[in-house]
Parts: C-alpha cells; sequence; structure tokens
C-alpha cells in the first residue's frame, strides 16, 4: 500500500512538472464608453463642414482584444513562444481589421533569458518595443498620441512578413532590430519595413530611443492606387495632418524619450522626427519634415487613483517650397480609478489647435486642420481646432 502511495506521489509531481514546461493562456481586454468630438469633419476636400458627434466608442483607454500566448520549455533555458491576438469593436462586435482573424499579432519564435527573442510573422516595430513605454500613450491610450499619431508611437504599427530579435536586459540596457520583407518580385526594397530600437530602465529612469524605415509599393501611373501608402508596415501615414503626403515612396521615423519616477509623480520628455520622401507618382515634390516634442506627468495616489497632464507641440518644415508651414499644439488631461486589478474607470479630454498651411488629400495647399485622439482616423477636423472628452471603463482578464 506504502508503495503503490509513493508511485501516486510520484506520477503527480511528473505530471505538474510536465505542465509546468508548457502553457497556453487565454487573455483580453474589453474598453467601451461614451466620446464626444467637436468639430470632426464632413464633406469634400476643400469643402468641408464641422459637426459635434457624441457616441459609443470602442478602445478608449485602450484597444479591445482578446489573444492567446503560450509556451514551452525547450531545455538549455530556451522556449519555444507564440501569440495571437485579435482587436474588435465591443461597441458593434466588429473586428478591428476585414479579412483578418488576428490583426494585432500573429507570430511564432524562440526566446532565453540570457539571448533575448527571435520571433517571426505580424508585430509590433522596435520603434513600438523601445519608445512607448517612455510615451504618452502608455498612460492614457491614443488620445495622449502626437497629433494623427504621425510618428506611429500608438502601439498601431505594425509590422508583417517580418522577423524580430530583441535582446535580454544587461544591467538595464537593451536593444533590438526588425525587417519586413516587402514580398515583392523583382525587389527587396519595395514594400519593405526595418527598424532598430534601445532602451535603458534602472530604478526609476527609463530611456528609449529608435529609427524605423518604410518603403511604399506604389510605383507607376499606371497603377490606379498609386496615390495610397502601401507597405508591410500598417502605421498612420495620410493620416488627417499628414494626408497630403500618403503617396510618399518613403516614410522615415527617429524618436526617443525618457521618464523619472519620483513616488507619486512620474515625469516624462518625448521627441520625434518624421520625413516624408516623394518619389515618382507623388503629389509633393520635396521633402515633408514634421518635429514633435512633447512633455508630461502622471501623479498617483495610494496606487489606485492617477491623474495625467501633458502637452505636444508639433510643427512641419517648409511645404513643398512653397514657404508656407504647419503648427500644432496638443494639450491632454486624464483621470482613471482602478476599482480592482483589472477594472478601470476613467476620464479623458484632448484639445488641439492647428495654426498654418499644408497639403490635403489633393496635394493642393490648405489650412492645417486639427485630429485629436482616435490616431486621427475618422476624427479629423474640418478647421484648425478640436476638441474630445472620452469617459468609460476597462475591464482585463
Amino acid at each position: 500500500m506504502r508503495r503503490n502511495l509513493i508511485a501516486v506521489a510520484l506520477l503527480c509531481c511528473e505530471t505538474t512538472a510536465s505542465h509546468a514546461q508548457s502553457s497556453v493562456t487565454l487573455y483580453g481586454l474589453v474598453d467601451a464608453g461614451v466620446s464626444y468630438i467637436s468639430n470632426e469633419r464632413a464633406g469634400k476636400p476643400g469643402a468641408y463642414v464641422g459637426h459635434s458627434n457624441v457616441s459609443m466608442q470602442s478602445g478608449n483607454l485602450s484597444g479591445s482584444r482578446w489573444g492567446i500566448k503560450g509556451a514551452e520549455a525547450l531545455g538549455g533555458g530556451f522556449k519555444a513562444i507564440f501569440v495571437l491576438e485579435e482587436g474588435f469593436n465591443d461597441v458593434n462586435g466588429a473586428t478591428s481589421k476585414s479579412n483578418t482573424l488576428f490583426s494585432r499579432l500573429a507570430f511564432v519564435g524562440v526566446s532565453s533569458n540570457r539571448f533575448g527573442s527571435l520571433t517571426m510573422g505580424r508585430q509590433y516595430s522596435s520603434m513600438t518595443d523601445f519608445i512607448h513605454p517612455v510615451s504618452p500613450s502608455q498612460f492614457v491610450g491614443g488620445i495622449g498620441a502626437s497629433p494623427g499619431n504621425i510618428d506611429d508611437l500608438d502601439t498601431t504599427a505594425r509590422v508583417d512578413n517580418s522577423i524580430k530579435y530583441v535582446s535580454d536586459s544587461y544591467g538595464g540596457f537593451q536593444f533590438g532590430a526588425l525587417y519586413g520583407f516587402g514580398d515583392q518580385a523583382g525587389s527587396l526594397k519595395r514594400k519593405s519595413t526595418w527598424s532598430i530600437g534601445a532602451g535603458y530602465a534602472n530604478g526609476p529612469l527609463k530611456i528609449g530611443a529608435g529609427y524605423e524605415r518604410s518603403d511604399n509599393s506604389k510605383t507607376g501611373p499606371s497603377d490606379p492606387t498609386s496615390n495610397t501608402w502601401d507597405s508591410s508596415d500598417d502605421g498612420t501615414v495620410g493620416s488627417s495632418i499628414s494626408e497630403g503626403f500618403a503617396t510618399a515612396q518613403t516614410q522615415q521615423v527617429f524618436a526617443a524619450g525618457a521618464t523619472y519616477n519620483f513616488g507619486h509623480t512620474l515625469i516624462g520628455v518625448d521627441y520625434s522626427n518624421v520625413r516624408f520622401e516623394p518619389g515618382v507618382d507623388s503629389l509633393f515634390s520635396h521633402e515633408a519634415i514634421y518635429n514633435t516634442i512633447g512633455v508630461f506627468g502622471n501623479w498617483t495616489h495610494d496606487a489606485r487613483f492617477h491623474i495625467f497632464a501633458g502637452y505636444t507641440y508639433t510643427r512641419s518644415g517648409e511645404i513643398d517650397d512653397t514657404g508656407d508651414r504647419a503648427q500644432y499644439h496638443d494639450v491632454t488631461l486624464g483621470l482613471s480609478y482602478d476599482l480592482s486589478r483589472r477594472t478601470t474607470v476613467y476620464a479623458l479630454t484632448g484639445y488641439q489647435k492647428a495654426i498654418g498651411k499644408t497639403l490635403n488629400s489633393l496635394g493642393d495647399v490648405a489650412d492645417a486642420t486639427a485630429s485629436v485622439g482616435d490616431k486621427g482616423i475618422g476624427h479629423s477636423a474640418a478647421t484648425g481646432s478640436q476638441g474630445n472628452v472620452r469617459i468609460g471603463i476597462r475591464h482585463r482578464f
């Protein structure tokens, strides 16, 4: 009898060890609320009309999603890993991207606690890995992004057909690189994306920097879609404030940021430089440059109540040798309260003022227009100012 009990105990230990070596986790996040947007654009270029809009909106603080992730121990400190993640609109149940089952993330690879990880599939760029943790969007989501999310720092830039390496942390220092294959016959450059990044985290200090380059695959006037952007990076080229440069041949982004945590108060600063280079069929002829600098702070009371405030200033270079420039002033405020470890209620507000001239979607010089929140998608302003207020609840599982 005693031998039988010992055998059963050993079998249980082996089963537990086997499960510990391999795991699969279902996870997700649901975020919904009421949104008010002022001066939302309607009509055609050159004849826009502004309307206020009150609606239910998904993903006000964080994009709603569900996913599956797993890991299997391979021995020697190595693990096989995978992530499959889909976004959705919890207001109407729609998926975030049509004809794509896992539109947010879909990758597989190998990781090690000594050498880092090597993954392949659809995944975030190195910019997101190292800049997002020290950006305003880390605290208040898309409403804290730069105007129109022109620098792709709001975790919206994902790269198809990509291979990525992220190192382990060495004394707080970490680095990584990504290459997205363009999948264009006869060309390794067209539609490709590559990025590099590095970060340092030690105690209260965090620093991040990165560079990304994406190339358009549209090349000839015979292409009926030559006036749209298409690369392996589905970022925001041609969003509200940069719609006149959606025909660019190349987009380049450099960004850096830092935060310092004093305990209850965290302060941060970030900077980005975005360049759109024209090609043969572009609707503009000179390189377009946008520089953005921001400062922000986040105050935490008893680990549950958070107050955020931020200011961002964006200035374009000279628009197509016309002498015109665009400027954007962006103010963001946010309040959030954690009802539990998984559930948060929040109130967010943003205001943006646009000044000067830029190019519209037809390539004509026009008044600069504003866009606050939601990455500039579907909420562009009719004129140079726009406000946004959001109240909602977020639950993680």
